[in-house]
């Protein structure tokens, strides 16, 4: 059995959530033993795709011709492409038009969570579905004293830190990070992740510069493990993700989570057992002052986090891919 893990545009995907996750994809894979390729001019059984450009559409009409089979990743939604990028809440609805023409080609279609499986049967989607993590790279995320000096010292961040990662959209929640360090001058809150001017909402525009001196913006960071060991709690008040990799992130390297309640964090987060979970502003400001007030709090929320994301190992998702791989060459999916 051999698979062909192919994302379209990769190159230009660094820092993604996308990238990521094929990323721990060919990490689990190979730590299952399962043989894969990226080179979609080799031989191979399967075609695991993780985009929905035109390319894609191409090759799961040869490879269909061919008699290979095609997995499609789920990775986006007309939902969670709202409120990103500039007109995108006028293009959501001709996307969602086309997701469910594209993810109806598949033999068979993952799904980062249970959440996502429902909002796409809500659009039409009528193959089969699995649901299955994104996974997290445990050896990788881990607490690095080392990177913690390093990271506050190059950005000048100074006492209790909260720390966000995700792109520059009205969707991550940007206006609630805002208003939440409005309310806390004296901490530096940092905000991770990319800034695109020439597509930016001018909603986002806005909000950048009324910023208030206490929320640093830092585009790119090339290795991530810095910002997560460098601050104290993850503030994540995104209005609409799949599964979030970037909780699994902070879990890992064992900082407390504060975020929003969405259905997409179901299947592993729970409010009050390893997070805190709010769903307006002053929510957010009274439970980020309940998590600095209360350090046993943090210590008791990261580590049962830090326990539960254990369920998504590389390891554990390498086995679940093969044994969905299986089932998939043997006609269960039909």
């Amino acid at each position: 059995m051999r698979i062909c893990l192919y994302l379209e545009l990769e190159g230009k995907l660094i820092g993604c959530g996308i990238s990521t996750a094929v990323k721990n994809q060919r990490k689990a894979l190979e730590l299952v033993g399962v043989e894969h390729t990226r080179n979609i001019r080799e031989k191979f059984d399967i075609l695991h795709l993780n985009a929905i450009g035109p390319k894609s559409l191409y090759l799961i009409k040869k490879m269909k011709r061919k008699g290979v089979k095609v997995i499609i990743h789920s990775h986006v939604t007309a939902d969670d492409f709202r409120n990103s990028y500039v007109l995108s809440n006028e293009i959501a609805p001709i996307l969602k038009k086309y997701l469910v023409y594209y993810y109806n080609q598949a033999d068979l279609l993952l799904c980062p969570s249970t959440y996502t499986k429902q909002v796409l049967r809500s659009y039409g989607v009528r193959v089969p579905i699995e649901v299955i993590s994104n996974g997290i790279d445990l050896e990788k995320f881990k607490f690095d004293p080392e990177k913690r000096e390093q990271f506050r010292e190059k950005y000048d961040a100074n006492g209790f830190v909260p720390l966000c990662v995700g792109h520059l959209f009205l969707r991550k929640g940007l206006d609630t990070f805002i208003e939440v360090a409005k309310n806390f001058p004296e901490f530096d809150f940092i905000w991770v992740g990319r800034r695109y001017p020439l597509l930016e909402d001018p909603r986002v525009t806005k909000l950048l510069k009324k910023a208030p001196k206490n929320v640093k913006f830092i585009n790119f960071i090339p290795d991530i493990l810095e910002a997560y060991s460098g601050s104290d709690i993850f503030l994540f008040p995104s209005y609409c993700e799949n599964q979030g990799i970037v909780l699994m992130e902070a879990a890992s390297c064992k900082l407390p989570i504060l975020c929003r309640n969405l259905k997409a964090y179901d299947d592993w987060l729970k409010n009050e057992h390893n997070c805190l979970m709010a769903s307006t502003e002053r929510e957010f400001i009274e439970r980020f002052e309940k998590l600095l007030n209360n350090s046993s709090l943090r210590k008791k929320l990261a580590k049962q986090a830090y326990e539960d994301v254990k369920q998504h190992s590389l390891e554990r998702i390498g086995n679940q891919l093969k044994e969905i791989y299986e089932k998939l060459l043997d006609g269960e999916y039909s």
